[in-house]
Order: structure tokens, then sequence, then C-alpha cells
């Protein structure tokens, strides 16, 4: 009995699906093959801070004080003072420590997005001055309706002051974290609160060095 054209490229057509997936089959039994990784994966340390939480095979000596902690309607900011040592060689970075939390929405299901930000002792004098700059935006920096002003650090915290609306009102937010960005919605007020703090965990290093 002769094949019909439709017949032939019929079965070419499942010959190829078999032979595909006996090999997608075979590289998924392949031991030792590694996964994609994440891009957030290869980023390299962006601060000393962070840099000593790749030592390996020495001991690292970890000393913080709670600063406080700022309660806002979209979330909370922690702020702590830190020290690390390498008693290897007696190496010692310092600096500061936020961590971010985003309220969840109250239908949610999953629990509420957190992010660590650092921020290197040298670089705390440069954020301030920043900082003061950003806090001061208002409808006077640009002729066009809206406005934005940011300031990002080496981690890459962000502290903005913005206007989305005419005649809105004038809003903050800090956001935080590298792999999974969290952002927490400031008021003014808040936002002031939260330089304090900043400026109080340097005054704590200042004390210890």
């Amino acid at each position: 009995m002769k094949r019909t054209h439709s017949q032939s490229s019929s079965a070419l057509l499942l010959i190829a699906l078999l032979y595909s997936a006996a090999l997608a089959q075979g590289a998924a039994q392949r031991p030792g093959k590694p996964g994609p990784r994440q891009a957030c994966d290869c980023l390299e340390p962006q601060t000393q801070l962070e840099l000593f939480n790749t030592r390996l095979e020495t001991v690292i000596v970890r000393g913080t004080t709670h600063v406080m902690n700022l309660a806002t309607r979209q979330g909370s900011i922690s702020v702590d003072a830190i020290e690390l040592r390498d008693e290897g060689n007696g190496v010692r970075a310092t600096g500061v420590v936020l961590e971010l939390t985003a309220s969840p929405p109250a239908d949610a299901t999953h629990p509420a997005s957190a992010a660590i930000s650092y921020i290197d002792y040298d670089e705390i004098d440069g954020l301030i001055t920043a900082w003061d700059r950003v806090a001061k935006a208002d409808e006077t920096i640009t002729k066009l309706t809206n406005f934005n002003a940011r300031y990002r650090s080496k981690d890459d915290l962000e502290i903005s002051v913005f206007r989305q609306s005419p005649g809105g009102a004038i809003a903050a937010a800090v956001t935080g974290g590298t792999c999974e960005r969290v952002r927490v919605l400031l008021s003014l007020e808040e936002l002031t609160r939260l330089r304090w703090m900043i400026v109080q965990a340097k005054a704590k290093l200042d004390e210890v060095k």
C-alpha cells in the first residue's frame, strides 16, 4: 500500500517530536548541569560592608547598635550602626545598615517584602548632603507640572521626593535592595526623621573609633 504525502509528513513530524523529547530528557538527567543564574547572583559587592560578607576561612567579628525603627503607613525602616572586623588581619569596616519592610496589601496572602541596604562610613556625609538637597525639592525645580528629585548610594539605596499630579501633595520614598527592590513611601516629616536616625548611627560609630 502506498503512503500518501500527508501520511509521510505526519510520520516525519512524529519522529522529530520524539527525538526532541529524548534530547530534553537526556539534558535534564545530565549530572552537574547548573541552572541559569539570576542576574543579581553575579553582582559584585558595592560597599566595604558587603565585601566582608564574602570573606572565607577567617574569623569575622560583627558588632551592631540598633538606633531606631521608623514605622509608617506603608511599612517600616530599621537603622543600625555596624562594625565588622577581620580577626585574621585586623581590617575593619563600619557603616549603617537599613532594613526596609513594605507592608503588603490588606488582601495579600504573602508576607511583607524586606530588603537590606548598606552605607559605608565614608559615604555617610555625602549621603546626608544629597539628602538635604533632595528633601528641599518642590515645584520651583522645574517649569513642568510634575517633578521628581532622587539620589542613589553605592548600594542602590534611593531617596526621592516627588509630586505626580498637578496640585497634589509632595511625597517621599526610600527604596532599597538589589535582587528585589523594596519601596517605602514617606511623608516629608518622616524623611527628616530617617535622616536624623542615620546621623545618630554615625555618631555611635564615632564613639567607638
